[in-house]
């Protein structure tokens, strides 16, 4: 009997907590409902929180429309809605849904624009793998114009193809390219068979070694890293961070 009524509190509890009640909302909405009109301190005793906190409760379960207050010889007193009124409550939250759904497709266009131009929460992508930094490579290409910190050594090694291929794009497309390119054969190789008007090729100092490309574009950055056995990629999309980069670039530029 008593594992029985204990079930029963249960699926009530889960009721109030589809309407927005949480745990202790349920809770005191069941025994309110038992209860009758009472002020907040006894509910507080019957439930077991202190005072303060069954306000807070209480006033959580008036915004959801499931409890009532009233004076009465200058007290305040909180009652539940007839179990009856439930019903409207929950015509109440699906015509709010519904209308939330409306407003929701009618200012969706306006709500993406905001989000491309004002969004500072970036999006990265990771690439793991020779065929899947090659995709990272092509999607580069696509660019009309980009800024780079560019290691011929480590390309020809592990990415041979590309170490023709950018510079061949960049001709072909006729795009706007700046690279900063570590000192080496294959870094002097690469600039005096592609370094153009609008392919600039500038080498770096001796002192100036890394081991990792990076490629800045209008609104992302892509940032390749060459393992001795493989290679992998992360692409981080924000116009915000890339603007910040290419001035950068662009400082270091006029510098050397």
């Amino acid at each position: 009997m008593t594992t029985g009524l204990k079930f029963k509190k249960i699926n009530m509890k889960e009721l109030f907590k589809n309407l927005g009640a949480g745990e202790k909302e349920a809770e005191t909405f069941l025994k309110l409902l038992e209860l009758g009109a009472q002020p907040a301190s006894v509910v507080a005793r019957m439930v077991g929180v202190p005072r303060s906190t069954m306000y807070l409760i209480l006033e959580n379960l008036k915004k959801l429309g499931l409890v009532e207050e009233f004076s009465r010889a200058g007290m305040k007193y909180f009652k539940c809605v007839s179990v009856d009124s439930i019903r409207d409550v929950l015509k109440v939250k699906e015509g709010e849904i519904k209308y939330a759904y409306d407003l929701l497709d009618e200012k969706l266009p306006q709500l993406k624009s905001l989000e491309n131009k004002l969004s500072i929460t970036p999006t990265v992508k990771f690439y793991e793998g020779k065929e899947a930094v090659a995709k990272v490579y092509e999607e580069a290409l696509k660019e009309k114009t980009f800024r780079a910190y560019f290691n011929p050594v480590l390309v020809k090694k592990m990415m041979p193809v590309y170490l023709k291929k950018v510079a061949e794009v960049i001709k072909e497309n006729k795009c706007e390219a700046k690279e900063f390119v570590v000192y080496s054969k294959e870094g002097s190789e690469y600039k005096k068979a592609y370094n153009s008007s609008f392919h600039q090729i500038k080498i770096l100092p001796k002192t100036m070694k890394f081991y990792s490309d990076t490629i800045i574009c209008h609104d992302k950055i892509f940032m390749i890293s060459y393992g001795e056995k493989d290679v992998s990629a992360v692409e981080i999309i924000n116009s915000s961070l890339a603007e910040t980069q290419r001035v950068m670039f662009e400082e270091m530029w006029r510098s050397m």
